[in-house]
């Protein structure tokens, strides 16, 4: 796996900031944040979004989460996103109880649709 490049990441920012009609303040309070923010994660060593932040911006802007973390295009979906963020901190052990919770939960909605047809 390929580390983050925050560098790019906040280059990628910075353009979206420019390009939309809302203000940095608009940004940092729907982050939940300080407009103070953008300055520590460019200047202070060891500051930088989260991957919740991100989501937060991708869903600002609208714009894929791949789109924030690489500048190309995804085919995740932003639930997708959103579970990865949710299951952060979580071991793998855990992961693989929930994935194979849904994976149940899947299986038995595409024996439901199956049996409609």
């Amino acid at each position: 796996m390929e580390n983050i490049n925050y560098e790019n990441i906040l280059k990628r920012l910075d353009f979206m900031i420019e390009n939309d009609s809302r203000s940095k303040n608009e940004l940092a309070a729907y982050l939940g944040k300080n407009r103070q923010i953008f300055y520590d994660w460019k200047n202070k060593e060891g500051r930088k979004p989260s991957l919740e932040d991100l989501l937060k911006i991708s869903k600002f802007y609208g714009v894929p989460l791949e789109y924030v973390l690489s500048g190309e295009e995804s085919p995740i979906d932003d639930t997708t996103a959103a579970f990865l963020v949710q299951t952060q901190g979580l071991t793998e052990e855990q992961k693989k109880v929930i994935f194979a919770s849904i994976k149940a939960q899947v299986d038995m909605f595409k024996q439901l649709n199956s049996e409609k047809k």
